[in-house]
């Protein structure tokens, strides 16, 4: 995709307002020749149901967009609510001098690939790489699902203003609209 001349928009204005976007926090692992590596994502994005594909976001030169290129897949764990432990310590950069990131993370290999799959993940995606696709700074990242589970009760993290959030309150379905409550309320026979 070929961009034109900048638009004007400072880089910290974006970037502020991308923070008040909401995003379920995800971990995206990946079996490489020196072990497992992982990273925390809030940019995963379903593409196609028929293929199942999904999408995430890698930085241009990132550790993990070279390992997912060079393993053909990788594992999206979306973290439950309990988990910001998990999602800061794969944010941060002092996992890379730990010897092994996977330290204390509780984690077993995926049936396709052996990509890690983390202990008490609220959904598992096993996606074989489809392709990397150039966007700016970043790679869009297209992975085939080729297997996923999904435990029924469990809430998933949130990222919200640069912090981690739980859901809380009615569904958006049960609160009404502005004004609806006046249409909808109960009659008055």
């Amino acid at each position: 995709m070929e961009h034109t001349a900048g638009t004007g928009l400072a880089e910290r204005d974006f970037r502020a307002a991308m923070r008040h976007l909401p995003t379920a926090v995800a971990v995206l692992t990946v079996l490489t020749r020196a072990g497992p590596a992982g990273m925390t994502a809030g940019s995963v994005t379903s593409v196609s149901m028929d293929p199942e594909l999904l999408s995430v976001c890698l930085r241009r030169g990132s550790r993990l967009s070279g390992a997912i290129a060079d393993s053909g897949g990788f594992v999206v764990n979306l973290l439950q609510e309990h988990q910001a432990p998990v999602a800061r310590w794969f944010a941060s950069s002092e996992r890379f001098g730990a010897g092994d990131e996977f330290h204390g993370i509780g984690w077993h290999p995926a049936p396709n690939g052996g990509h890690p799959i983390l202990a008490d993940a609220a959904c598992v995606f096993e996606c074989r790489t489809e392709g990397q696709v150039p966007n700016g700074d970043h790679l869009l990242t297209i992975g085939w699902v080729t297997a996923c589970r999904v435990k029924p009760s469990a809430r998933p993290l949130l990222s919200y203003l640069g912090r981690f959030h739980r859901i809380g309150g009615a569904p958006a379905d049960e609160v009404p609209a502005p004004g609806e409550a006046a249409r909808t309320g109960p009659s008055r026979t």
